[in-house]
């Protein structure tokens, strides 16, 4: 019997999809968190929580986002719209551009904490992937044909970027480059035999690459083999949501900046608080992932995690040559805490990863986090020796929202069923969010479509435990694992 959508787990297919899971383990074995002091569980180099856009972001500053005016704020006095979307990044963009193409009589208002594009949509590695963990979860227990239903809906994700390029001239520097997975064992190259089946059998372009393979192709020792697949691309993340932006404000929809929602009060008619003013709508949409909890929304199902990301200095020809990597492939390796990298449009390596640190009560962190640059920076030499030198010119990081099985949830809740959401990407986002936007969309207008049924949609989160447990497990885990 097939297994419904809220019963599908994603079983990890390496170490690093791991990490939440086991981070429950860890807390279950960390009962006595319950007693130790709350200074135990503050980090001394955690950056402050701060809302302005500019944070040394290589992505945010070559999009030109200081020169790009911002929409005002809403301020005092109350209005109202048909569909309030809170958020400004992908999912709260996309949702915004299907949305108003479907029903352009609608007053459709966005509000955005700081700039559009400020949070994880402008502050990842600008990565476009077209599959989830759960596709071989679906293919190990449900076979080839299931996997590939899925799979061909997920896809869609970065079809839609690629129609927004090609159809809507947003120039995002979109690469198809594909993507090369790198084992960082020899037990991981084994794991990935698997994942290579599972592609294989739904179609996808798939190959497995030996040791001397990687080393020719990447001039790195580092690696013992990888796994490449063909779908997948590369962009400059803050210049598509700019680009989209642009497209959502020629639709009509109405967008407030520099707007943080402090309050959301559910109901027929819902009651949405700013700090200055105050917006009733029939419908809204919660775009917030990782930032969710600010809300009091999620908090027991997302864990912000922040992410680090650090850009060089653009290679030189020779540089370039000393390194390989022609076909320009998104990168990432197989460890718990890994490494992803990828060449900028103007050939700089753009790497995050590393330490993603978890920190006490979920708190959120936009600024720069010295230790896990500090391990970027010396991880970057160990891959490529002759690169000792490339200097690093931008440093900058952000919160992602992650799922205990790394398996984003788009949805609708509430007593009135009112409240649309797309949340828990796990660092997969890029794709999935445009994804998300047609499916809230979609079920808004009460529409029975295959995306509407789609096995993401209204799917039960595993549950997180309460503090301390978790950042004990967190921690334990991080150490032990």
């Amino acid at each position: 019997m097939a297994k419904s959508k809220d019963q599908l787990g994603a079983k990890p297919g390496f170490s690093r999809r791991s990490f939440l899971a086991g981070a429950a383990l860890g807390a279950g074995a960390a009962a006595a968190g319950t007693v130790l002091p709350r200074k135990l569980f503050t980090d001394p180099d955690k950056p402050p929580w701060i809302s302005e856009y500019y944070v040394n972001g290589f992505w945010l500053e070559s999009a030109g986002l200081e020169q790009t005016e911002a929409h005002p704020p809403l301020l005092e006095g109350k209005s109202s719209a048909d569909i309030a979307i809170i958020g400004g990044g992908f999912t709260g963009l996309s949702s915004a551009y299907h949305l108003a193409e479907r029903f352009p009589d609608k007053r459709i208002v966005l509000l955005e904490a700081a700039r559009c594009g400020y949070g994880a949509s402008g502050r990842n590695g600008g990565q476009a992937l077209s599959a989830l963990p759960l596709v071989e979860e679906l293919y190990e227990k449900e076979g080839a044909e299931a996997a590939k239903k899925f799979y061909e809906v997920n896809r869609q994700g970065l079809a839609m970027i690629q129609a927004l390029v090609n159809e809507q001239g947003v120039n995002c520097d979109l690469e198809n480059t594909g993507v090369i997975v790198l084992a960082a064992s020899e037990q991981d190259l084994k794991g990935m035999e698997k994942s290579h089946e599972a592609a294989k059998a739904i179609g996808r372009d798939s190959r497995m690459l030996g040791r001397e393979e990687v080393r020719q192709e990447l001039k790195s020792d580092r690696y013992f083999g990888g796994w490449r697949v063909s779908d997948g691309a590369i962009i400059n993340p803050a210049k598509l949501a700019l680009g989209m932006k642009k497209l959502v404000e020629a639709s009509g929809v109405e967008i407030f900046e520099k707007t943080k929602v402090v309050r959301l009060t559910p109901g027929k008619k819902i009651r949405i608080e700013t700090e200055f003013g105050e917006l009733s709508a029939d419908a809204v949409v919660v775009a917030t992932n990782g930032y969710s909890h600010s809300l009091g929304l999620f908090k027991s199902r997302i864990i912000p995690l922040c992410n680090y990301v650090i850009a060089t200095e653009p290679l030189s020809a020779a540089q370039m040559e000393a390194i390989g990597w022609k076909g320009r492939e998104a990168l990432w390796d197989t460890r718990t805490e890994f490494d992803y990298m990828r060449f900028s449009a103007d050939n700089r390596i753009v790497m995050g990863g590393e330490g993603a640190p978890y920190f006490y009560g979920g708190g959120f962190s936009s600024g720069n986090y010295k230790p896990s640059l500090k391990m970027l920076e010396s991880s970057l030499p160990r891959t490529w020796p002759q690169l000792e030198g490339l200097q690093v010119t931008h440093r900058w990081g952000g919160t992602m929202g992650f799922t205990l099985d790394f398996v984003p949830s788009i949805g609708v809740m509430g007593e009135d069923k009112n409240i649309f959401y797309g949340v828990g990407y796990s660092g997969e986002g890029v794709a999935m969010s445009q994804l998300a936007g047609k499916i809230i969309s979609q079920l808004y207008a009460r529409e029975q479509t295959e995306l509407t049924q789609f096995a993401l949609v209204n799917r039960a989160m595993p549950y997180l435990p309460p503090e301390p447990l978790r950042y004990v497990g967190i921690s334990l885990y991080k150490k032990f694992f």
